[in-house]
């Protein structure tokens, strides 16, 4: 009597392993994030904050994401061809800036030596605002269950990169204040003599 509803509570069970496999390979395996900050600083200050993997420190999220993450900085360390990689509970990967303009950095990401991001900060400036966007694009490839790992990356990201754009957007408003100060301070020094 006990045999029947064991034999069913299986069956059960594998159907619906079954049914999150096919729907984990039905499921897009791409990702998308674009995320926007309006910053009221001048372009000079922000994006150094961007091509200066020195700089990332002051804003980028990760170690209070994963607090065992540890970054090593490459040569070069910012504008085109800068590096840095990384090591974390989470695995490990690396960065690599691939271009620079005045108005845009490229990057690509290879985490686990594996998975391949393809990320951009655009920037634009007017009226002494700058508008930094940030769009990353990726592909999972975890067998059978890259259609989760897709919503759980695009998830993650979406969060994270919020939280770093707020971070620039208050440090660099903090450093163009400090610049302006200076900047009135030096001419008023300058004036009395």
């Amino acid at each position: 009597m006990l045999i029947k509803p064991l034999k069913m509570l299986i069956k059960g069970v594998l159907l619906a392993l079954l049914v999150l496999v096919l729907v984990g390979l039905i499921l897009p395996q791409n990702y998308n994030v674009s995320k926007t900050v309006q910053i009221n600083a001048n372009l000079e200050v922000v994006k150094p904050l961007i091509t200066d993997f020195s700089q990332w420190q002051k804003w980028s999220p990760w170690e209070k994401v994963d607090p065992s993450i540890r970054f090593t900085l490459g040569e070069p360390s910012s504008g085109l061809g800068a590096h840095q990689s990384w090591k974390g509970k989470w695995g490990y990967g690396e960065m690599i800036i691939t271009s620079v303009s005045k108005n845009k950095v490229n990057f690509n990401i290879l985490l686990n030596t594996e998975h391949i991001v393809r990320g951009t900060f655009n920037l634009s400036e007017q009226n002494g605002i700058v508008t930094l966007i940030c769009n990353i694009k990726g592909q999972t490839t975890a067998p059978l269950i890259s259609g989760y790992t897709a919503i759980l990356s695009e998830y993650m990201l979406s969060n994270t990169v919020s939280l770093g754009l707020n971070n620039i957007q208050t440090i660099a408003q903090l450093n163009d204040a400090q610049r302006i100060m200076h900047s009135h301070d030096s001419k008023n020094s300058t004036s009395k003599n």
